[in-house]
């Protein structure tokens, strides 16, 4: 018993004594997280530690934006992209058929082309019309794929 006093002790102490300059960056993101914003000692840490560990939220953190994380970007505008395109898949082909249109501009726009490479953008699509929708069978994926290609080619 004595023992776990002093550890104790000791743990406390370098709780007090301990400086950290952001505990998100030893913690990470979740509800210890929350929980212990703001407390920069060893102890709140670990405790901030093992409260994500207990509950396994980090995960959900950052897959959701929350508990003190920030959701990615890309995985975000990736769903806006697919569901743009999976809604729009006519409107999309008459408008990269003739190089410009509202479906088109929310498409590069969705893809975050720099707005001095747009037009540029929407013409080589144009030109690689035939490609994009090569059978009436093409899904919205394959759009979305072929597309890329072409961009980043």
């Amino acid at each position: 018993m004595k023992k776990l006093t002093v550890i104790f002790s000791v743990l406390i102490a370098l709780a007090i004594g301990s400086h950290a300059q952001d505990i998100q960056r030893n913690t990470g993101a979740g509800l210890g997280y929350m929980i212990f914003e703001g407390q920069d000692g060893l102890l709140s840490q670990v405790l901030a530690v093992t409260t994500n560990g207990t509950f396994g939220n980090q995960t959900f953190a950052i897959t959701s934006g929350t508990l003190g994380a920030s959701q990615p970007d890309s995985i975000v505008q990736n769903q806006k992209l697919e569901n743009f395109v999976a809604e729009n898949m006519d409107n999309l082909a008459h408008d990269i058929a003739v190089g410009s249109g509202e479906s088109l501009d929310t498409l590069v726009e969705l893809m975050q082309v720099e707005e001095a490479s747009r037009p540029a953008v929407r013409q080589t699509l144009k030109q690689n019309f035939a490609t994009i929708y090569a059978s009436d069978e093409v899904t919205h994926q394959d759009v979305i794929n072929s597309v890329n290609q072409i961009v980043k080619g």
